[in-house]
């Protein structure tokens, strides 16, 4: 369904975007020191979502029950998996059937945060073969999206006027500068390596009140997901939605926010024909993605663009339908679209910044194993299949993308001891936050590749606690979620505090780019509450605005700014 924006917003569409563009001096403020904030007390927000659903984004869901038949929700497509029929775990690690999810006792305690000593030399991996597309799992039908929605009286916006020509030297780029650890890391947060990621399927005035509510939490980044398919319904056509999604992100980058876009699900017309209706994947041919990257980064200028993930857990065939589930399949794609960036950047240096580079990630894989029936890969193979497809080859412009969900297990613990209340998913070393980020690090060190960061492009953890449905009930989660009911909303609130504490202390400090959190508001999406969805659980806001105690506890937490 399409969401209607105030027609007087859209009319004066073209007078908005030339006042922000004016005051687009202003990003320099971004880098003085943000002070210490105060409680923010529950209150909802001032333009409630009218939107409905038409759409899922991601998050984790239930490993235990990947394809089961759901009675009273949409089943999850997309998130952390480990699929049913699944590859055993090691024999180490034997497997358990999951019991049924209790509510926690409130006295539950996480683990406490214990060192990681120092590996051995790591042994080299031995090259990872190439799938092919015999035996993936059958189809279980389209998916749907989230993006930018207008009103039907939307008028395009105007050509933006080009920013004088700077001294930087056509056709080169400036060197890259990643985001990485003070000399002195301690208990303030650093503001420049939070993020959070909103869902864009609102008005101009919707989004303009989420960027307030992202001011309140204090963080940097902003991330958001660029739906190709909603965008570019036909090869060259360009839809409202499109044009929306350009101002948003210009706008959140002139508000002072650094911007990450999600680039992910192609449209029917550039897929295979074989798989066009069935889920969501990557088009038949690579130049097709890198051809909208370079458009969308054209029309919304690099300047206003800090980082791209280039697609969305591209190891779950529900994100990868028509290829095979292979990272070294998926650097063909990613090689396209990191090839557009650079020319784009090329084509317009920004004499607003002129240092100015774009960060370009791998799609960051869902924490997985390896299923018989091919619906998914597992993410630490996958992870190595990036180095057979190239990745050690490019600079540091170029970044890891990590997915590294917690289901119900403190931040700081490791596999596989149940903290207290947890009644399952913490079996396999996937569960685990740190688990997965230790990974990626160990393939990293064994190809050689140590200098590069991982930026976590998605992490949280879900509590149903304190939802509503529209009749009033109590919000239950759906059918393979019971992990979202193992944890209460102040055990959400301390998890991602120490989440964000422990990635800012070595060794993850070390190597860690920013961290998203995910998300600000698919609670306010009507109807997955009622639906009982994985969104909902991770929101940041409730069904009706409010603050839950996770964004409160965010808010609180003291966070500063490096001296530049």
């Amino acid at each position: 369904m399409r969401v209607k924006a105030a027609s007087q917003a859209a009319h004066n569409r073209r007078r908005s975007l030339i006042t922000l563009l004016a005051s687009a001096a202003l990003l320099a403020a971004c880098t003085t020191a943000t002070p210490g904030a105060t409680s923010v007390p529950a209150t909802p927000v001032t333009a409630p979502v009218t939107a409905a659903v038409a759409a899922s984004p991601t998050s984790p869901t239930n490993p235990a029950q990947a394809t089961g038949t759901a009675t009273n929700e949409i089943a999850p497509t997309f998130g952390p998996l480990v699929g049913s029929n699944v590859t055993a775990p090691p024999a180490a690690l034997p497997s358990a059937t999951l019991p049924s999810a209790t509510p926690p006792p409130a006295s539950a305690t996480p683990q406490p945060v214990t060192p990681i000593p120092a590996s051995a030399t790591p042994t080299p991996l031995p090259p990872t073969a190439i799938p092919t597309l015999a035996g993936l799992a059958t189809p279980s039908g389209p998916t749907a999206t989230f993006g930018s929605v207008i009103g039907p009286n939307y008028t395009p916006p105007p050509s933006l006027t080009p920013w004088p020509a700077t001294e930087l030297p056509a056709g080169t780029l400036p060197p890259i500068v990643t985001p990485g650890p003070s000399l002195t890391p301690g208990p303030t947060l650093r503001a420049d390596l939070m993020g959070i990621q909103m869902h864009g399927f609102l008005t101009d005035a919707e989004f303009s009140a989420m960027l307030d509510q992202a001011e309140m939490l204090g963080v940097k980044w902003i991330k958001v997901q660029i739906d190709w398919a909603l965008h570019e319904p036909a090869p060259g056509v360009f839809s409202e939605e499109y044009e929306a999604k350009v101002l948003n992100v210009q706008r959140a980058s002139i508000r002072g926010f650094k911007t990450l876009l999600s680039f992910a699900k192609a449209p029917d017309w550039a897929r295979p024909e074989a798989v066009r209706g069935q889920e969501d994947g990557p088009p038949a041919d690579p130049q097709d993605l890198a051809n909208f990257v370079a458009r969308f980064v054209r029309d919304t200028k690099p300047e206003f663009i800090d980082a791209v993930e280039v697609w969305n857990e591209p190891n779950l065939i529900s994100e990868w339908r028509g290829q095979p589930l292979s990272g070294a399949v998926y650097m063909a794609y990613f090689r396209a679209a990191y090839d557009a960036i650079q020319a784009e950047q090329r084509a317009q240096p920004s004499a607003l910044r002129p240092g100015h580079r774009i960060v370009v990630i791998t799609g960051g894989p869902a924490p997985a194993i390896t299923s018989s029936d091919g619906s998914t890969t597992d993410d630490r193979v996958w992870i190595g299949q990036l180095y057979d497809g190239g990745l050690a080859g490019y600079g540091p412009d170029v970044a890891i993308g990590a997915h590294p969900y917690g289901w119900a297990n403190p931040p700081g613990a490791l596999c596989c001891s149940a903290a207290p209340g947890v009644t399952g998913w913490f079996e396999h070393p996937s569960f685990y936050f740190r688990e997965t980020l230790n990974a990626y690090r160990q393939t990293m060190l064994q190809k050689g590749d140590s200098a590069r960061k991982i930026w976590v492009t998605e992490f949280g953890w879900a509590s149903y606690d304190g939802l509503v449905r529209s009749d009033g009930a109590s919000g239950v989660p759906g059918m393979g979620l019971g992990w979202q009911a193992l944890i209460n909303q102040q055990q959400q609130a301390q998890y991602v505090l120490e989440a964000f504490r422990l990635a800012q202390q070595p060794p993850y400090y070390d190597y860690l780019g920013p961290m998203i959190l995910w998300n600000l508001n698919f609670a306010m999406v009507p109807d997955l509450i009622d639906n009982g969805r994985s969104e909902a659980g991770f929101s940041l806001l409730d069904g009706a605005g409010n603050r839950r105690p996770v964004f409160n506890a965010l808010v609180q937490a003291p966070k500063t700014l490096p001296t530049p």
